[in-house]
């Protein structure tokens, strides 16, 4: 039965505890604050992140895990017995999944026996650091590869994510919103609904209003969602952990034969698109 150890990165938002539980390595995402570096999960947490974005002089900058970083954890667990099973976030929106694979390859080229597997799961924030862990209890359960890389698979496949974002000054200095949108959305006080499509955020409809945004995104969800009786619904957040505490009354009081998971969106994410709420649940 081989060994098989599980990787993912920082964008994930993965607590430390999660991860030291599961044991799972976790790549750091480097941020940049007005000239300082921070590695994302390790140097800074996500309310410090948003004390700094609230008064940062310009937009944070993100850089992405490297080739060489990837080289060396991959070739550390390898030379040690491991089969590696690396859960990326979307290459569509990072060159991370693109940099893996260069080390994976780097790495099978000089050792025909390593294993490495890579994922790109085309999704964001805490969904795929669950998937990293149900990896990880599959792994720790004895599974094999094959099996682990499926319901991984399947587990992000069955998915959807509405999101919206409380501001929309953050998307337009990260260039996530064109200038006509950002005008129109300030006069008439009207906010994107986004989500992921092919790997990328992009808006899906608008929640008019920015007050009360909570019950306006609720009811997109109920319309949207069979019932979630017996599956789980997860909700992440920048800065507004008072909203996504009602978010999840109401979908409990929807739903109650689900359960509901809150996380906080990290530096990765949070940079370009600010104070946000969003939920993913079962379609």
């Amino acid at each position: 039965m081989a060994k098989i150890k599980i990787i993912t990165d920082s964008a994930s938002d993965i607590l430390l505890s999660e991860a030291k539980e599961w044991d799972i390595e976790v790549l750091p995402f480097t941020v940049v604050i007005d000239g300082t570096e921070y590695r994302s999960g390790i140097d800074i947490t996500p309310s410090e992140f948003i004390a700094k974005l609230k008064k940062c002089k310009e937009l944070p900058t993100t850089a992405q895990v490297t080739p060489d970083a990837f080289m060396q954890v991959f070739k550390k667990y390898t030379d040690e017995g491991y089969e590696v099973l690396y859960i990326s976030l979307s290459s569509n929106a990072s060159g991370t999944y693109n940099n893996a694979m260069i080390a994976k390859q780097t790495i099978e080229d000089e050792n025909p026996n390593a294993v490495v597997e890579v994922i790109d799961t085309g999704k964001f924030a805490y969904i795929y650091a669950r998937a990293s862990i149900i990896a990880a209890q599959m792994a720790k359960e004895g599974k094999e590869m094959g099996e682990i890389k499926q319901a991984v698979l399947d587990f992000m496949a069955q998915y959807e994510v509405y999101v919206a974002a409380q501001s929309l000054k953050y998307l337009e200095k990260g260039g996530r919103i064109n200038k006509a949108s950002l005008v129109m959305g300030n006069v008439l006080d009207i906010r994107p609904m986004l989500s992921i499509r092919n790997g990328l955020i992009e808006s899906i409809g608008t929640l008019r209003g920015s007050k009360k945004i909570v019950n306006k995104l609720f009811k997109k969800i109920v319309e949207a969602a069979p019932p979630q009786d017996g599956k789980e619904l997860i909700i992440v957040h920048c800065d507004m952990e008072e909203e996504a505490k009602e978010m999840e009354n109401l979908l409990l009081s929807e739903y109650p034969g689900a359960s509901t998971l809150i996380r906080e969106v990290g530096p990765t994410i949070a940079t370009h698109i600010g104070p946000v709420i969003a939920v993913f649940f079962v379609l």
